[in-house]
């Protein structure tokens, strides 16, 4: 099997080659096979001393010999495999087979043909203004036409749409579009190619047709980057239709920056934006609450990281803001709709349930109590109940009111229970019992208990050796 590899500063060995395939094959490590790709390489004229490196490109081999040549040809691969025992057997071609050689071999892959219609193009994910807008060769056409072009403000980037019928140059013949390398890098995580649109200016944007696609990305799954506010102004500067000095207005809000374009010499105008908006919300800004709030994060300590670095971000306000309108509603819409589908399922089975309290501090001086029932069989929380003490005369009663209120929840969706497992709580025991419901201890607070007594004996003299079984006796609890 040989290695396919493609070195700019190697060449194809065969004699006679004079266009190489970017594709280079090296020689296989078998004799047999050795033999006939040299017998092949110097047309059988082999000399006694061969070089160590010796390399054939791909046009020297049938279409057959290659595994992966429909995605390569389709751009999903980089180079060509060779299959197991090919052999070089393609030396000469005529112009027709050099031509189709080419086609089944693109150097760079192509999207579509190059005179099809623009319209039929997918639009640019990312900023409307690059580098090669400014370049001369992208100027439209349309400037020989006043009065033809309007701007118009479509949240991120701007098009530039026509208010009559089209020149006559944009309905006679279709214009050639740009090759890939003809318009600047590309980010190879999802963005297309910038769309030089039919006589139309560089920022048009066919997102604002009908035809378009829009991303299938989500906005939060989108990347994000830092950048500085110089190198945004540094966009802006020239005027993309004439390249004269443009005005540049900004407006911030948090993390979200719009730009308004003015040229005075031509009067084009643009705004962009460099966050999609959600009802007039930019998305980053929604989206940082998001994480700081769901993470757990202090939105202090981000907020001093932020003006650190000289972040733009917005005040805690804010913050709280997007809590109330955004995220808690988003939280309690989907905690119900799981309650609900877990409820259903366990209203099928005879459930089997775990519960505990957790207070806001330790002993008898606690304020909240924050009830919890477990599904022991998936692990999943059924129900979590918030008891405040002065409800139920002292934080000592809190445990026993959130059981109840999470029994009188599952009485209502009909789930029945086999067992409940809880802590050993004077008045949990006593009410389960009442109940007629069958009730296990925890082994986890039972083990605790006699930890905490075995520890007390193991710091009394001659029982220090009561420390090295404590595990073990742990252990045997379980």
């Amino acid at each position: 099997m040989t290695t396919s590899k493609s070195k700019s500063h190697m060449k194809c060995c065969v004699v006679g080659c004079t266009e190489q395939h970017k594709s280079l094959h090296f020689l296989p490590a078998k004799d047999d096979r050795r033999t006939e790709w040299l017998h092949f390489i110097f047309d059988g004229h082999v000399p006694a001393t061969v070089g160590k490196n010796l390399v054939v490109c791909a046009n020297h081999f049938k279409a057959d010999c290659f595994e992966n040549l429909g995605q390569y040809t389709a751009g999903l691969a980089n180079k060509l495999r060779l299959t197991e025992g090919s052999v070089p057997t393609v030396r000469g071609r005529s112009q027709d087979e050099r031509h189709a050689c080419t086609s089944q071999f693109p150097a760079a892959r192509e999207i579509g043909c190059q005179t099809d219609h623009p319209e039929i193009l997918k639009h640019t994910v990312g900023t409307q203004l690059s580098l090669r807008t400014l370049q001369p060769h992208f100027r439209s056409e349309c400037t020989k036409y006043p009065g033809y072009l309007f701007s118009k403000d479509c949240g991120v980037g701007t098009s530039t749409v026509p208010l009559t019928a089209p020149p006559p140059f944009l309905t006679s013949t279709p214009i050639k579009r740009p090759r890939l390398e003809e318009v600047g890098e590309l980010d190879l995580e999802g963005s297309t190619s910038m769309v030089a649109s039919q006589g139309l200016d560089a920022t048009y944007d066919p997102a604002d047709s009908e035809i378009s696609d829009m991303p299938s990305t989500p906005i939060h799954e989108v990347s994000k980057y830092i950048v500085y506010e110089t190198c945004i102004m540094e966009l802006f500067k020239v005027c993309p239709v004439c390249k004269h000095p443009c005005t540049i207005q900004t407006r911030r809000l948090g993390t979200f920056i719009s730009v308004v374009q003015q040229c005075p010499h031509c009067e084009y105008c643009r705004t962009w934006d460099s966050q999609p908006l959600l009802n007039n919300t930019p998305a980053g800004n929604v989206q940082l609450s998001v994480v700081v709030y769901v993470s757990g994060a202090s939105f202090f300590k981000i907020q001093r990281v932020f003006r650190a670095m000289h972040l733009q971000v917005f005040l805690y306000d804010t913050f709280r803001w997007h809590a109330r309108t955004y995220i808690e509603p988003a939280i309690v819409t989907k905690w119900k709709a799981s309650q609900d589908d877990l409820l259903l399922r366990l209203s099928t089975e005879n459930a089997i349930i775990g519960d505990d309290i957790r207070a806001d501090s330790a002993g008898h001086s606690a304020k909240f109590g924050s009830y919890t029932v477990m599904d022991l069989k998936t692990n999943t929380v059924i129900d979590v109940q918030l008891v405040q003490s002065n409800e139920v005369g002292g934080s000592y009663h809190m445990e026993k009111e959130g059981l109840k209120r999470s029994l009188a929840l599952l009485n209502e969706r009909k789930v029945t229970l086999d067992c409940i497992v809880t802590d050993r709580h004077p008045q949990i025991q006593k009410f389960l019992r009442e109940a007629g419901i069958n009730q296990y201890y925890d082994v986890w607070h039972m083990e605790k208990g006699i930890s905490k007594q075995l520890e007390k004996i193991s710091k009394i003299k001659d029982c220090q050796k009561l420390k090295k079984w404590m595990q073990a006796i742990r252990n045997h609890i379980y």
